[in-house]
């Protein structure tokens, strides 16, 4: 890895992104990441179609005008005006995507191979439709044989799937390790104030408290979790609590734990900054996303020592089955085995141990330093460019 602190000849670096919103994983990856380029000396511009959260003064923000019908037609007009504003500003000498958008020198593969995940949701005339061969063209513009974009994966078994279906030459990839901020979860909150939230949510002493927490309830399965608190015998499900924590809508959630009969075993939260509290409070993550790259919330889980209940296709459910830290439902999905899991792990004696199993497992594993390879990535993409240009010009 390279010295941070080392003297660096300073290069102009461009990001995108379709939309920056503070809650989102590859959101908070993306600006930690322009951060640290812009700590080691760089001049940092992050160029997107909307910006909602703070700002850092020490990066450059261009908010486009990306609104379209559809989310293909969104990502176009960013590719379009992202090369339009490179060309006029001139003196970039790399470009990071976060988007899936032609011209890339540098991609952050922050979502799953798009076609294999069609495969596996969609019936076969999906794709057939103007939605799939839009993003399917897309993807292409990064990950086809032959051309020059670098990639960085986090979710390393996804690697297969884009050889598989675009060639990719595995000498482009560049595999990271998690990027869990361990600064956030130093200090370890007081029982007194643990007991002081549970009480605010809601939830008795004797309860076990079930945490979900997503910006998005339908991406990361909240109906399947509601539907499993449905499902546990009475018993059970009079002595849980399911808090979901996420600023996304509520109502049609509200309905469907209304007609499931369980409207007062759900406690909505909205957004919440403080997060390390509900997974120290928590007796429980259950999280069942349709579909998801990678999964950062798990390991938070475990440095928290919060047991999990995770669905397989999550990115990083294999550092919960590596770990021995809770369940991993197998795929393909099937709700009542997930139901069947929860209702077993609630009344399981290895709640301590698998609690227990997490920040040992991550102690001993290397979940932390994506921020800085990822940064050594773009740097030295932005030398070659810059060499390449130099000796263009000579």
């Amino acid at each position: 890895m390279n010295d941070p602190m080392k003297k660096e000849v300073r290069y102009k670096l461009a990001f995108a992104v379709s939309l920056f919103f503070e809650y989102g994983g590859m959101q908070r990856s993306l600006l930690r990441i322009a951060q640290e380029c812009a700590r080691r000396g760089h001049e940092v511009h992050i160029f997107t179609g909307g910006w909602i959260g703070e700002r850092d003064d020490s990066i450059h923000v261009h908010e486009l005008d990306t609104r379209a019908l559809t989310n293909v037609r969104s990502n176009d007009i960013l590719a379009r005006k992202l090369a339009d504003a490179v060309k006029r500003d001139g003196g970039f000498d790399a470009v990071i995507g976060f988007t899936k958008i032609p011209g890339l020198d540098v991609y952050y593969a922050g979502d799953p191979c798009y076609v294999e995940r069609v495969r596996q949701s969609r019936p076969w005339w999906y794709r057939f439709t103007p939605r799939y061969r839009g993003f399917r063209r897309q993807e292409a513009a990064v990950f086809d044989k032959g051309l020059d974009t670098e990639l960085m994966l986090i979710a390393h078994g996804e690697q297969q799937y884009f050889v598989q279906y675009y060639g990719t030459e595995a000498a482009r990839f560049h595999l990271l390790p998690p990027g869990i901020n361990k600064a956030r979860f130093e200090h370890q909150p007081l029982p007194e104030d643990l007991a002081g939230l549970r009480a605010e949510l809601g939830v008795a002493a004797q309860e076990k408290m079930l945490l979900l927490v997503g910006a998005r309830f339908k991406t990361k399965g909240l109906d399947r979790a509601l539907e499993a608190v449905a499902a546990l015998p009475e018993a059970q499900r009079e002595q849980v609590r399911l808090v979901v924590v996420g600023g996304d809508k509520q109502g049609p959630y509200r309905k469907q734990a209304g007609q499931l009969g369980i409207l007062d075993r759900v406690v909505f939260t909205g957004a919440r900054e403080d997060l390390v509290r509900f997974y120290h409070a928590a007796d429980l993550l259950v999280h069942p996303p349709y579909s998801e790259n990678t999964g950062t919330i798990l390991i938070e889980a475990m440095l928290c020592s919060l047991p999990i209940l995770v669905t397989a296709n999550c990115g990083f459910a294999y550092h919960v089955r590596d770990a021995d830290a809770g369940r991993v439902c197998p795929e393909p999905f099937s709700q009542s085995q997930f139901n069947r899991l929860l209702s077993e792990m609630i009344a399981s004696d290895k709640l301590a141990q698998w609690a227990a199993n997490g920040p040992r497992y991550c102690e001993q594993t290397d979940l932390y330093s994506l921020i800085e390879r990822a940064a050594d990535v773009i740097i030295t993409r932005a030398q070659r460019n810059a060499a390449r240009d130099h000796r263009e010009t000579a």
